[in-house]
C-alpha cells in the first residue's frame, strides 16, 4: 500500500487533515509543514499519496507536482481561489470546505489509483531488482532510495524495464 504524506504550512491544519484520515485507518506516513519536508518524506518511501496546500512555506503544490511526478499521487486541499493557482494537470483538488468523507474518498480513490498504475513483478523479477540496488548501494555508497533512482533513471534512458537494466547491472553490461 501506498505511504500517504500530509503537508500543510499550519501545524493544526496538518493534524487536523492526518487525523481525519488515521480515523478512517488510512495510516499517515508523515506530517510535514514544508515542500522540503514532503520531498524527503517521498524519497525515504519512494512513492505514495501527497495531500497537501496549494502553498506549502516554501513552495507551492505546483512545483512540488514538478519535483514528486514520478513518485506521488498529489491531492491538493483548499480554498477554491488557492487553488485556481494550482495550474499543474498532475494533480486532483478538493475544495474547501468539505467532509470527512469527501477527504477520505478522494484519498481512497488515489491509493487505488495507485496500486493500478503500479508495476507487476514477478517474485524472481523483484529478486534482480533487489540485487542490482544492493550492488549499487555497495560500490557506489548509495541509500536505498538512491540506488532504486539510479536503476529506473538509468533503465528509462535506455529504453528499458527495470528488471532488464537490473539484470545488464548484474551481468557487468554497462548500464550505467
Amino acid at each position: 500500500m501506498a505511504k500517504i504524506i500530509v503537508a500543510f504550512p499550519d501545524q493544526t491544519m496538518c493534524v487536523r487533515i492526518a487525523g481525519a484520515l488515521e480515523e478512517a485507518g488510512f495510516p499517515v506516513f508523515r506530517r510535514c509543514l514544508s515542500g522540503a519536508e514532503a520531498m524527503r518524506a517521498l524519497n525515504l518511501c519512494q512513492d505514495g499519496v501527497l495531500v497537501c496546500a496549494p502553498l506549502l512555506r516554501d513552495r507551492t503544490a505546483d512545483s512540488l507536482a514538478a519535483d514528486a511526478s514520478d513518485q506521488a499521487l498529489m491531492l491538493v486541499v483548499g480554498k477554491p481561489e488557492r487553488l485556481a493557482l494550482c495550474e499543474s494537470a498532475n494533480v486532483f483538488r478538493l475544495a474547501w470546505p468539505f467532509s470527512k468523507p469527501e477527504l477520505t474518498s478522494a484519498v481512497r480513490m488515489l491509493l487505488q489509483l495507485h496500486d493500478m498504475r503500479k508495476p507487476r513483478r514477478e517474485g524472481d523479477e523483484k529478486q534482480i531488482i533487489e540485487r542490482a540496488k544492493l550492488r549499487l548501494m555497495e560500490e557506489r555508497g548509495l541509500s536505498e532510495p538512491e540506488a532504486h533512482r539510479m536503476l529506473q533513471r538509468a533503465s528509462m534512458n535506455k529504453g528499458l524495464k527495470m528488471v532488464e537494466g537490473a539484470r545488464r547491472i548484474m551481468n557487468g553490461d554497462g548500464l550505467l
